[in-house]
């Protein structure tokens, strides 16, 4: 009896560790589902970090380009508005020089003075919007007069009554003129 009561002793220490190498899969392999569950996690949310800093990396750029087009920009109109405020000036410079045709002193000096308003418009790159025979444009030009005229081709600028001026592609001052229809 006592080989049988040794046997089960025996069969039960088997048995146990056998038990214990199951359990302890069960939870070895629940700890590495978790640890996957954890990771998988992990891994979303710093996908969606990752995914909020190249958006905010991207609209930081995207401002501070908007910002420095806004920036030239707004030197661009500053100048234009300057420049648009010295314009009647320019005109009425003209009108005299058109009128200064004798030797007198005072004529020398009006042409001068037009001349030297020329100079300043050409060294800051304002130039004068060339109209008179050219076809209409509304982006260059308004129209302030309409005449018929069959000989002339139709929407031709047949006479500039004020001198229009732009920088480059902006237009400081729309040129007011006459057009053929």
């Amino acid at each position: 009896m006592n080989n049988e009561a040794e046997k089960k002793e025996n069969n039960i220490e088997e048995t146990a560790p056998e038990k214990e190498t199951k359990e302890s899969k069960g939870k070895t392999k629940a700890k590495l589902a978790e640890a996957e569950e954890k990771l998988a996690k992990a891994e979303a949310e710093c996908a969606e970090l990752n995914d909020k800093y190249l958006r905010l990396a991207a609209e930081y750029d995207n401002f501070r380009r908007r910002s420095a087009k806004e920036k030239e920009g707004l030197y661009a109109d500053c100048f234009a508005e300057a420049i648009s405020a010295f314009l009647p000036v320019i005109d009425n410079a003209e009108r005299a020089a058109e009128y200064a045709t004798d030797d007198s002193e005072l004529a020398k000096g009006v042409l001068m003075l037009d001349k030297q308003l020329k100079d300043v418009l050409e060294k800051m790159k304002v130039e004068a919007i060339v109209s008179d025979g050219e076809q209409f444009d509304p982006k260059l030009h308004n129209a302030i007069m309409h005449e018929e005229d069959d000989e002339s081709p139709e929407n031709t600028v047949s006479q500039t009554l004020q001198k229009g001026y732009r920088i480059g592609d902006k237009v400081i001052r729309h040129a007011l003129v006459k057009v053929v229809n």
